[in-house]
């Protein structure tokens, strides 16, 4: 402890473990009444992407990633998406998460609300679990 390495002035001594567990409600944004939905999942200067569940509007991911923290004060971004074969993949919605509600280092398991990227009809949740540890310690998806 006390040592904490620095990079262009960013703290690399802090990380978030986000699993985005599932989706319930979504919209149906294609033909059949369903959806293809995937996340992706925008956080400071990288993006990860989860698998595509096809045809559900309850998709269950259970993608884990690990984010840097070079900020607490920021924001991670969730959007998610229908994803089309045919055509580009349709907008479902998007969601945050302010990363200074998370830094005591407690798993938190939690439903957050879908909202318009745009002008969007959206509907449903996404269930998160969300956790925050330091360098050295690990932090396991549950």
């Amino acid at each position: 402890t006390g040592y904490q390495r620095r990079v262009r002035g960013f703290r690399l001594d802090m990380s978030l473990a986000v699993t985005v567990v599932e989706g319930k409600n979504l919209q149906a944004k294609d033909v059949n009444g369903k959806s293809d939905p995937y996340v992706r999942v925008h956080a400071f200067d990288k993006t990860f992407e989860s698998k595509v569940v096809k045809k559900s509007l309850n998709p269950i991911w259970n993608q884990y990633f690990i984010v840097n923290v070079p900020d607490a004060k920021g924001i991670i971004q969730i959007e998610l998406y229908d994803h089309d074969v045919v055509s580009s993949d349709e907008s479902m919605g998007q969601c945050s998460i302010n990363v200074a509600e998370y830094t005591d280092g407690k798993l938190v398991d939690k439903w957050v609300k879908v909202q318009p990227k745009k002008s969007e009809k959206v509907s449903g949740e996404v269930r998160l679990k969300i956790q925050y540890f330091k360098a050295g310690e690990h932090a396991v998806p549950q």
